[in-house]
């Protein structure tokens, strides 16, 4: 592996190494106002929520990479200590792409882009309605960490009211990941369609068997991976059968890596066991 050290490394190289390596990121796209009324609306996705008691989110306007001057977004915030924050959508992303643009102080990024205000209820700047997901947001605090060309600063924010369109809410009242359709981004100009790539993991509520449990013919398997093994572990308990059967290991263990790949971890423990 190459190491890349930020203290020697200039910052743009780090800049590409970290938005393409702690990736995809969730959107904000904030809505603000300056003291005189005026909207300005831009997205950020060094964001992302902190905590529900109470409900706090985290955005970083970075400073300009390229000037080092404070993005009008901060400059709005800490004058009025209040924003929104839409999520994005597939649907919206032309949109927010236009919204991105460098435009000048004063320059409302909703008629720029197309999108509508949606008027809030507890703070002044307003939503944007086509997203199916708006918080309304007071500042608690801001975090400097410096005043150079892509220092970071943080808008810690705590979430006052949450619109949410009920297309998108489950019958338990969270949700769905298909329905809403978010968009997240990666590196350079590339984003991800999360509702693509959509797949279910167990939550764990307790204690499991963990990999350091399983049978040693298991553990030093040269055709189950990693990620094999964790599926296996993923119980409370193990299976009471013994290994017992007359095909091969290498047999079983392709048996079980094709039951694992299709996510079936009875049938792939079935076929280790030899039942």
């Amino acid at each position: 592996m190459r190491s890349f050290d930020p203290s020697v490394v200039d910052s743009p190289e780090i800049h590409r190494l970290l938005v393409g390596g702690v990736a995809p990121r969730p959107i904000a796209l904030v809505s603000s106002l300056d003291r005189t009324g005026t909207s300005n609306l831009s997205p950020f996705s060094f964001f992302n929520a902190f905590g529900v008691n109470p409900a706090v989110i985290c955005f970083s306007p970075a400073y300009s990479g390229k000037t080092g001057k404070p993005k009008h977004t901060m400059l709005n915030i800490l004058e009025t200590r209040e924003c929104t924050v839409s999520i994005v959508t597939y649907e919206m992303v032309h949109q927010i792409s236009l919204a991105s643009a460098p435009y000048e102080r004063g320059i409302d990024e909703f008629t720029k882009s197309g999108l509508t205000k949606l008027p809030s209820i507890k703070v002044a700047p307003p939503g944007v309605a086509e997203s199916p997901f708006i918080m309304e947001t007071r500042l608690l605090e801001h975090v400097d960490f410096g005043k150079g060309p892509g220092s970071a600063n943080l808008m810690i924010c705590e979430v006052v009211l949450i619109h949410v369109d009920e297309l998108v809410l489950t019958a338990q009242g969270g949700i769905d990941p298909l329905a809403i359709d978010q968009v997240a981004r990666l590196g350079g100009p590339y984003y991800t369609r999360a509702k693509r790539g959509v797949f279910a993991l167990p939550q764990p509520g307790k204690p499991l068997v963990g990999i350091d449990r399983l049978p040693e013919e298991i553990r030093s398997s040269p055709i189950l991976t990693g990620k094999h093994l964790a599926q296996l572990a993923t119980l409370e308990m193990l299976p009471t059968e013994s290994i017992d059967d007359d095909r091969t290991l290498e047999r079983r263990h392709l048996a079980a890596r094709e039951w694992l790949e299709q996510g079936n971890v009875d049938r792939a423990w079935k076929a280790l066991v030899g039942e």
